[in-house]
Parts: structure tokens; C-alpha cells; sequence
């Protein structure tokens, strides 16, 4: 079973708001590529993987919002084979409500079954009453909620509320509810893995690591001295890297340490990684059959990103 915990998609970058869209494009210039997050892009991705979950923006600081009409019909389309996370910006007018349907709409076969937020891009302290009120009934609705962004910042984004330490009472107050921290909360890997290591709850993906192999090996060395690698979970960070070459870049990670005596990473353990059934680990629902393909061919003709102003 392979598991993308975190993917993205929408029409149009301005859904992100245009500071953050800005920054999008700006990096994807810098690179050549344009990050396609449309449907048929997103179709494309998931082949790579058994199921995936379909993360939700919605930022009142910088003025984003992804549709969720537009995921649901994402969901509709894959078969049972996308999971969805509902956004909900805490500091915005009605979170709470949002919060209170979301485990209801669950139950349906295309509805939502754990909470995405982002204390930088929403601009709140964890620890802040009305953050602490949405964690509080995600716990009783064990809804577990994913925290952080894969992407570029904005300019505006509030770093310092970013920090994993601050996630530390959230975790003691909450001790039942699963709080999964997208890329290790780069650049604070260190906070994050010693989190990994305290609470049972906690745990963190490779979404966006995984494109920085250097990063990536550091990290997964440290989860291995803390003795954490059980609690790291495959992400691709979509549409930013595409699953098969985040999956890719998982297995080779050890390339750059060919001919040295410094420690590798286990190939057992990259599996266990890349094949974790985050779904049933993080009760998000029923796991869908695995896809009977060869993952060698997979693996071996990812989709690529389109070249900005390439054709189809």
C-alpha cells in the first residue's frame, strides 16, 4: 500500500491568493517548470501510488482559498481512492462549524476525514484559544490534523509560529490526537524529530524533502538515531514533486554516500516509508485494493512536470 498524505490541486494559482501565487510562480520560473496542479495533472500523479489525501487551502491571511466543490468532484472521480482534508483557518468566522461537520460528511463515501491547517500561512500560535478549541474537538472527533505547506512562502507568512516546539503543548493537552507535520516542518527538522520521539501522536511526511536529497538523508538519519522511523509517513507534497519521482528520490537516497564509510539509511526502512498504510495508521478511512502494476515501470517513466508554456 502506498500512500501520498499530501497532494494539492486547482485551476488557478490566484486560488492561493495572489501573494502566495506570486511566490509559486516566481519559484517555478526560477526552475523552468510550472507546478501543474489541474485535474488531469492530478489524475496523472496518483497512478503512482494506492490512494492519496487531497489537502484543502484556506488562508484568510493571505487571501487563498481552494474550492471544495472542486476536491469532492477530485474524490468522485478516483473511485474511493482520494481522501480528503478539510482547511480550516482558526482566526476565520466559523471554523468551528466547519470542524463540526466534517466527521459527519465522512461517512460518505466522497466527504472529509481529517483537518489541514498552517499556523505561518494562517498566520496563528498553536497555542492560540481558537486554535486550541479546533484541536480540541478534532480529538473528540478523531479528525487528525495535518499541519504545514510544501510549498514556497509568502512574504507575510509568520515563521515564527511555524516552529515545532510549539506544537509540544498541543500534543500534552491532546494526547489522543494525531497531529502529522508536513516536511518535518523544514527548516526546524531537529524540533520536529525530537516531537516524533516524545509524543505517540505526532509524526511528519517527506512532503518537499524528498526534492532535497541532502536534507532528505540528514533527516532520515536523525529519525534513525532517535529510533523514529516508524513514525515517518510518504508524502509527496503534489504539485510541487509527483509521487512517483518523491518515491524515486526516497530509494535513492543513499546514492551520494556510495564509496564513503558514512552510515546509509536501510533499504528496509525506505520501504517501510514509502509502503506505510498511513490510512489505516491514521484512521482516515477504509484502504482502498493495492494497484496491480509493475512499480519498476512507475518508477521508471514519471509524469513530468510541463515546461512553462509547453504544450500537452
Amino acid at each position: 500500500m502506498i500512500v501520498d498524505l499530501d497532494m494539492r490541486s486547482w485551476t488557478r494559482t490566484e486560488e492561493l491568493g495572489n501573494e502566495l501565487a506570486a511566490a509559486v510562480r516566481r519559484v517555478g520560473a526560477g526552475r523552468w517548470l510550472r507546478p501543474d496542479a489541474g485535474p488531469e495533472a492530478l489524475m496523472s500523479a496518483r497512478r503512482a501510488v494506492d490512494a492519496g489525501l487531497l489537502c484543502g487551502f484556506e488562508s484568510s491571511l493571505v487571501r487563498g482559498s481552494i474550492s471544495e466543490a472542486q476536491m469532492l468532484a477530485a474524490a468522485k472521480e478516483s473511485n474511493g481512492r482520494l481522501f480528503l482534508a478539510r482547511a480550516i483557518d482558526p482566526l476565520a468566522a466559523g471554523a468551528s462549524a466547519l470542524l463540526q461537520s466534517a466527521r459527519v460528511e465522512s461517512a460518505r463515501k466522497d466527504g472529509f476525514c481529517a483537518i489541514w491547517m498552517d499556523p505561518a500561512l494562517q498566520g496563528f500560535n498553536p497555542t492560540d484559544t481558537r486554535a486550541m478549541r479546533i484541536f480540541d474537538r478534532a480529538e473528540a472527533q478523531q479528525l487528525p490534523v495535518l499541519l504545514g505547506w510544501s510549498g514556497p512562502q509568502a512574504a507575510s507568512a509568520r515563521l515564527e509560529f511555524s516552529r515545532p516546539y510549539l506544537l509540544d503543548e498541543v500534543a500534552r493537552t491532546f494526547p489522543r490526537l494525531s497531529l502529522v507535520i508536513a516536511g518535518f516542518a523544514a527548516p526546524f527538522h531537529a524540533e520536529t524529530v525530537t516531537l516524533l520521539a516524545k509524543h505517540d501522536r505526532v509524526f511528519a511526511t517527506t512532503a518537499g524533502v524528498a526534492a532535497r536529497p541532502w536534507e532528505l538523508l540528514q533527516t532520515l538519519q536523525a529519525c534513525r538515531d532517535f529510533a523514529v522511523e516508524h513514525k515517518v509517513l510518504f508524502a509527496s507534497g503534489f504539485p510541487f514533486d509527483t509521487p512517483a519521482r518523491a518515491i524515486e528520490a526516497l530509494y535513492s537516497v543513499n546514492a551520494m554516500m556510495a564509496m564513503t564509510s558514512l552510515p546509509h539509511i536501510a533499504r528496509s526502512a525506505l520501504r517501510e516509508i514509502v509502503e506505510r498504510d498511513s490510512i489505516s495508521l491514521l484512521g482516515l478511512g477504509t484502504p482502498p485494493d493495492s494497484i496491480d502494476r509493475d512499480a519498476m515501470h512507475e518508477l521508471a517513466s514519471p509524469q513530468p512536470l510541463r515546461i512553462s508554456g509547453e504544450s500537452q
